[in-house]
């Protein structure tokens, strides 16, 4: 297969590997990109990214929650330039559309059904709203995506927006029992998703797939290191405690004190909340792709 430069370019746009080297990877990989990139990754010229579909684009990320924090709303509105996504009027219809999420109890599902409801607050087609921003602004504007979660049972939704309106956090917690700290629990987990950007909330969530990657990947290393055979499984096993660390919500650090791990301090909520459940998160970041999980019990 025929490597090009457009192939190579966007190889060392996702690893920052050298030009040659993406090059090399590509041709030992017979043009696939994803096989090029663990290559880079088994001859320590890249690591992976825990993204894929990173685009350059600006805007606003912004969500919302309903007045009985049953149901949380988390949108990306995008635009041309950051100038634009500062102005007042691109703000308020982003605003508006998520407000809208959390204000029905049968949300549009898709980014087409949404632009083609109406504002609440104007009674016009958000759509209509957005062309007629662009006719004043001159760029173009759109409705990149946005989820709605529902909180089961006792959980709640809490919400955490990062100044600059970059980046978002929701997240769907419940506690056995009632009690104030527990708006506490869930800004802490919100804060920490937002600064340690995890993948999952348990090991368990992590699909077979992606351990059997990471394994072969740290296999191929740990053979080219040139150590003992018979240490190849203890070293493997140390990178994947690593793996965790950066991926696995309840094995991180916790932020605001390193030495407890995030299992270790929702612990500590222990006797005023009792058992504590991570229903799901969600994590936006302008450019980024959504995460979601799955039901864990802590």
């Amino acid at each position: 297969m025929e490597i090009t430069a457009k192939m190579v370019k966007e190889l060392r746009e996702k690893t920052n590997a050298g030009m040659m080297d993406c090059k090399k990877a590509l041709t030992e990989s017979d043009g696939d990109m994803e096989k090029a990139k663990d290559w880079l990754r088994e001859h320590g010229l890249a690591t992976v990214s825990k993204r894929a579909g990173r685009e350059a684009r600006e805007g606003v990320v912004v969500s919302a929650l309903s007045e009985d924090k049953k149901t949380g709303a988390i949108l990306e509105f995008n635009t041309e330039t950051d100038f634009v996504a500062k102005l007042e009027s691109f703000m308020k219809i982003a605003t508006n559309m998520v407000r809208s999420l959390v204000a029905t109890t049968n949300p549009p599902a898709t980014p087409e059904a949404l632009l083609n409801s109406a504002c609440p607050e104007c009674g016009r087609l958000f759509s209509e709203l957005i062309t007629n921003n662009t006719a004043t602004t001159g760029e173009k504007s759109e409705l990149r995506r946005f989820d709605v979660l529902s909180a089961p049972g006792k959980a709640f939704a809490h919400a955490y927006n990062h100044a600059g309106n970059k980046l978002s956090v929701m997240v769907i917690l419940e506690t056995e029992k009632d009690a104030p700290q527990a708006d506490t629990a869930a800004h802490d987990m919100a804060m920490q998703i937002a600064a340690a950007n995890p993948l999952v909330i348990s090991r368990e969530h992590l699909p077979p797939e992606t351990i059997e990657r990471e394994r072969n990947i740290y296999l191929e290393i740990v053979k080219q290191s040139g150590k003992p055979e018979k240490i190849w499984d203890k070293i493997v096993e140390g990178q994947f405690q690593k793996f965790y660390k950066e991926t696995v919500l309840l094995d991180q650090d916790f932020i605001r004190e390193p030495k407890l791990s995030v299992r270790a301090f929702l612990d500590t909520f222990k006797e005023t909340l009792g058992k504590i459940t991570i229903h799901s998160f969600i994590r936006y970041q302008l450019a980024e792709e959504l995460v979601k999980t799955g039901d864990v019990e802590l």
